[in-house]
């Protein structure tokens, strides 16, 4: 097999399926993988839309800086010592704000949001864990951790925020990403995110945003997450079709989920596939770096997600049906709540076959999160899963009724994809 390293980039090496690859049946457990092949992990885990845990993979990441190596606190006789390198972390960014979710606190079905500023941020973390290792100490401490804060700084756009910190590497496995792909080249609010909290903090029950898949990198600590695979979920759900806030293990087998359980270390991502429901706690502090993103692999699902959400939105309004322009206030409202909508959706299309069609015929390739190159195979996989959607869009009747000629522009792109 061809070196996955070129003139100082990476090819995205992709071959053919092998003959008999194509097995979906779940595991007995989720695998821990270290040394993956590119090719391997697209045919046996992202086209198959199962989890893995992959190793090693932010040995060189400047992020790992923002931490204090064991030995450093080995040798530190403080009983506070952190993980965290909070005087780096201080020096290196600056005090802008940051999204906070407050774990002990819930507000319709979520964590409560508030913004503080970085710096400030980190010193009510660093004061808790000196706070909580007093306590420790204490040999009859009647201290509720309840009544602690519980502060965990989500979904923060830090990459984009700062574009000149390299603080990261999106591994080769997560580099075909059509969705970060089109946001960053136009500028647009991204799905890279820095998760940073204590231990004890926690992210709620939850499938990711459009239905798409995810990683997570840990880059100090230890993390516990209970995921299910896709249809579980809704034996859970109440007889309103709502889903919990909240789930453990005891609720998981009083309703006979088939679920698993991750206990995902430093230096160590997980990929997670298109609707596996999952709940995070961190165990200890932790550092993370998350992407949401979607490609060749999970499109038809996110266009399955986008349709069912339009679906939901008009049944909602169904009173309004009678009045004008109902529609294009269906495609509003699924916008708002689902975060695209129709039109949004052909525009990443289109964006996305523009690239891969210039890829096809030119001896350039552009650059994926500037350091990724797609093989020929890939480009050509790309463009037949992109013709096999926009196909499916075609005949579909909201599409074929859309004021905004949504058709038209489907039948224009399938023109192009068709060549």
């Amino acid at each position: 097999m061809a070196s996955e390293e070129r003139n100082g980039d990476h090819l995205l090496q992709l071959h053919p399926e092998e003959v008999g690859q194509n097995d979906r049946q779940l595991p007995r457990e989720i695998e821990r993988c270290s040394g993956l092949s590119y090719n391997d992990f697209f045919w046996r885990y992202m086209h198959k839309n199962l989890p893995v845990i992959i190793t090693d993979v932010s040995n060189d990441w400047e992020c790992r800086n923002w931490t204090v190596p064991q030995e450093a606190r080995d040798l530190n006789s403080n009983l506070s010592s952190s993980s965290i390198n909070f005087d780096y972390l201080k020096g290196k960014i600056s005090n802008c704000p940051v999204p906070v979710a407050d774990c002990n606190s819930s507000y319709f079905n979520s964590h409560t949001k508030l913004e503080l500023n970085f710096h400030d941020y980190l010193e009510k973390w660093r004061s808790g864990i000196e706070n909580q290792s007093s306590t420790t100490q204490e040999v009859n401490s009647n201290v509720d951790p309840t009544s602690r804060d519980n502060l965990y700084l989500k979904d923060w756009h830090l990459a984009a925020q700062m574009p000149g910190y390299n603080f990261y590497k999106v591994p080769k496995y997560f580099a075909s990403d059509w969705l970060n792909e089109q946001l960053i080249d136009q500028q647009k609010d991204d799905y890279r995110f820095v998760y940073m909290g204590p231990k004890n903090s926690w992210t709620s029950y939850h499938a990711d945003v459009f239905g798409s898949f995810s990683w997570s990198t840990n880059i100090v600590g230890l993390k516990k997450w209970l995921i299910m695979p896709p249809g579980e979920e809704l034996k859970l759900n109440d007889r309103l079709g709502n889903p919990p806030f909240s789930i453990d293990e005891k609720m998981l087998d009083e309703h006979n989920v088939r679920y698993y359980t991750i206990n995902q270390r430093a230096n160590e991502a997980v990929f997670v596939p298109s609707g596996w429901c999952h709940q995070v706690w961190n165990l200890t502090d932790t550092i993370s770096i998350n992407h949401n993103w979607f490609n060749a692999c999970n499109i038809a699902m996110v266009w399955q997600n986008l349709r069912n959400n339009l679906k939901a939105v008009c049944k909602e309004i169904s009173d309004c049906q009678q009045m004008d322009n109902f529609e294009a206030h269906c495609q509003t409202m699924l916008r708002a709540s689902f975060g695209i909508n129709y039109l949004d959706f052909i525009e990443l299309l289109e964006f996305i076959a523009t690239r891969r069609l210039v890829e096809a015929t030119a001896a350039t390739k552009f650059l994926l999160f500037d350091r990724y190159r797609m093989n020929d195979y890939h480009v050509q996989y790309d463009l037949e899963c992109l013709r096999k959607i926009t196909r499916t869009l075609t005949e579909d009747p909201t599409v074929q009724r859309s004021a905004l000629q949504l058709e038209d522009r489907c039948r224009h792109l399938l023109a192009r994809l068709e060549f």
